[in-house]
């Protein structure tokens, strides 16, 4: 991690005060050596815990649901941030002058990162709204909302937008700025399409996380807990004595049967998990979006390479979430598993 082509008499106080944005976090050996573990255990534990989740969904019938095909979809995103930005940030932290000062490499770990990380917040947007829709509308708007023809084109939509904005930046907003004989990579923030961008991402991270998300799921728990109200009651004014023509006989008239929640306790435990999921990525993502806000964007990339390990993590831990709450994720894991041990 030493900057060892530097020369090796400089005057510090001549030298350019954005030379020290691309200087990294000094680090005790063992706190290094741990992250280095975690780099490595999250693109061979990650990678293979969401392709496990890709094929669970398309294997099994029971998992092949509309929020599924999201959660398909956000494996995706999860397996590629495993694979392509962990590996890479693991050469940050032993050497991050070898990733900002190779173009190539410096540019593939910013698009993939920003890629990545958008696409799985508005995942965890359409899996809030499609448990919205499905707990707050009829059967009829939610089918006509959630199909197999508008799944597909929401999710292409997702994608394609996240990677066409992120290489327009990889593109038009990457600049160099050359130290001591080197052109050290950074992301120029001062131009139009630079500063749409980070506005952009900054605005909508906040409304994503802490406004629209969040409400779609306390305006689904809120018709949950009242159905759940409203069933117990019938159910307790139908054990009551009806009042007939006599006070305490029966009447000739069969007491109204009570009436059955209109979506099953797989539906609502589902949706829990899909909360429970919401609330992991908000643990590990919001780092990163409030030391944005706090520095306008303007990271350096040592931090930038601490708080993005968090986000990897997340992509690791996902799949154990599917697994450990799901009974049906557990058995096409198993599966699964019993399948590549038969080969």
């Amino acid at each position: 991690m030493n900057f060892t082509d530097r020369p090796a008499t400089v005057d510090f106080t001549t030298v350019d005060p954005r030379y020290y944005s691309y200087l990294p976090i000094p680090l005790p050996p063992i706190i290094l050596y741990l992250c280095l573990v975690l780099c490595f255990i999250g693109f061979f534990v990650g990678s293979a815990g969401n392709v496990f989740v890709i094929l669970a969904i398309v294997r099994t019938k029971k998992l092949r649901t509309s929020a599924n095909i999201f959660l398909a979809s956000l494996a995706v995103a999860d397996f590629g941030t495993c694979v392509l930005v962990l590996p890479i940030l693991a050469v940050a932290f032993i050497s991050l002058e070898a990733v900002i000062t190779n173009q190539l490499l410096c540019r593939l770990f910013y698009h993939t990162t920003f890629t990545f990380s958008p696409v799985s917040i508005q995942h965890l947007i359409l899996i809030a709204a499609n448990r919205y829709t499905l707990i707050n509308t009829s059967p009829r708007t939610y089918v006509r909302l959630f199909n197999r023809r508008s799944i597909p084109v929401i999710i292409f939509c997702v994608w394609t937008s996240n990677v066409t904005l992120n290489l327009l930046v990889a593109v038009f907003s990457f600049g160099t700025r050359r130290f001591f004989g080197k052109d050290y990579c950074f992301i120029d923030s001062s131009n139009f399409l630079g500063t749409i961008y980070w506005m952009f991402t900054l605005l909508y991270t906040f409304l994503s996380c802490f406004v629209i998300i969040p409400a779609f799921y306390v305006l689904t728990f809120r018709t949950i807990h009242k159905s759940r109200v409203r069933v117990t009651q019938e159910h307790t004014m139908s054990d009551l004595p009806t009042l007939g023509t006599g006070m305490g006989k029966p009447s000739d008239q069969p007491a109204s049967q009570p009436r059955k929640a209109r979506f099953s306790s797989s539906e609502v435990k589902l949706t829990k998990v899909n909360f429970f999921i919401f609330l992991t990525s908000m643990v590990f993502i919001s780092p990163l979006f409030f030391l944005l806000v706090i520095s306008g964007g303007q990271l350096t990339h040592g931090l930038f390479v601490m708080i993005l390990l968090p986000i990897g993590i997340n992509s690791t831990v996902n799949p154990m979430v599917y697994c450990g709450f799901n009974r049906n994720f557990r058995h096409a894991f198993k599966k699964l598993l019993r399948l590549k041990a038969g080969f």
